[in-house]
């Protein structure tokens, strides 16, 4: 269960797009909702001087109207904070300081944190959070007509058979627990492939069934902890591109929320790093939910019943 939830706003409708959908999270959680924005100062210290204190006062009457636009549909606690210094970096200090759980937003605004995803705050902030990151692609919709998102009951969890990758499992059971959810643990195989101008072609002597019988045993290992603390959990083993398959199960299998670390690495040829948490950001029809592990764990975590602590889930290393 999440305790406290943050959605960074840059005053633009785009921006709000994450509210219905961290709104649903706090009133099924019973979270306390934090709205931030961050002030811009000006490069010219004159204009920030003479015009500065006129831009606070719109951000905060902003964020204020936004609180109270959200008070009508739920009744929780739900606070404001106008936040200085450079925007990814005030963000995370502020999520560390006030024991953010989850920080929910868009990849794309107009305001402050208007810039495409690749190299963007929302990429920055990713870097710097030590709590994971729901992330949302706005629509041409109003957000005030968007409704209640749909529910959390499907989250498809890719990994690639490392400890690093696997970080991101007890995450994405704190958020499918609220909603009952079902977890789908996909992991796809790249085979390298040669292309002599007609066509690309797996190498030879690649033992695919190998490789596909090691991938299923090491999903099934992480399957095993997830249904003993009660979970429902089918697995996948797939070939192809990483981002592309895990974009098609998505589409094709229903699923309401991709869960994914945004590094991680296996044996011989097969990657599953940043670039396809990036490609899969792009382009996914639903929201993303990424964490950055601060640094490489030398063993995979396991669960202990599924449980939180301060609304962040308990890791304990696993023997590999």
């Amino acid at each position: 269960m999440y305790h406290a939830l943050m959605v960074p706003l840059d005053g633009s409708p785009f921006g709000e797009h994450a509210l219905p959908l961290a709104l649903a999270i706090a009133r099924r959680s019973g979270a306390h909702l934090h709205l931030v924005h961050a002030h811009v100062t000006d490069a010219h210290p004159s204009a920030e001087r003479a015009h500065g204190a006129q831009r606070r006062e719109r951000e905060r009457a902003y964020l204020t109207g936004v609180a109270e636009r959200l008070a009508i549909r739920w009744h929780g606690t739900i606070g404001t904070a106008l936040i200085d210094g450079p925007v990814a970096q005030s963000i995370a200090a502020y999520a560390e300081a006030q024991g953010i759980d989850l920080v929910v937003m868009t990849t794309h605004g107009r305001g402050a944190l208007s810039r495409a995803w690749l190299g963007s705050v929302a990429s920055r902030l990713l870097h710097r959070l030590p709590m994971p990151m729901l992330v949302i692609r706005p629509h041409e919709t109003d957000p005030a007509d968007l409704g209640d998102p749909p529910r959390a009951s499907h989250v498809l969890i890719p990994l690639d058979g490392s400890a690093l990758a696997e970080t991101i499992v007890p995450h994405a059971i704190a958020l499918g627990q609220p909603t009952h959810a079902t977890y789908t643990l996909l992991q796809v195989i790249e085979l390298p492939v040669t292309d002599y101008g007609f066509g690309a072609a797996p190498l030879a002597g690649i033992d695919v069934n190998t490789w596909m019988q090691e991938a299923q045993q090491q999903l099934e290992h992480v399957a095993t902890d997830m249904r003993a603390a009660g979970l429902q959990v089918t697995t996948e083993v797939r070939f192809g591109w990483p981002a592309l398959s895990i974009l098609d199960y998505a589409r094709d299998c229903a699923v309401d929320v991709i869960a994914l670390a945004t590094h991680g690495r296996s044996g011989a040829e097969r990657l599953f790093l940043g670039s396809v948490a990036d490609k899969v950001v792009r382009s996914a029809a639903v929201p993303v939910l990424l964490y950055r592990p601060p640094t490489e764990p030398t063993a995979a975590p396991t669960l202990q019943g599924a449980s939180t602590e301060r609304g962040r889930p308990k890791l304990q290393g696993r023997d590999a």
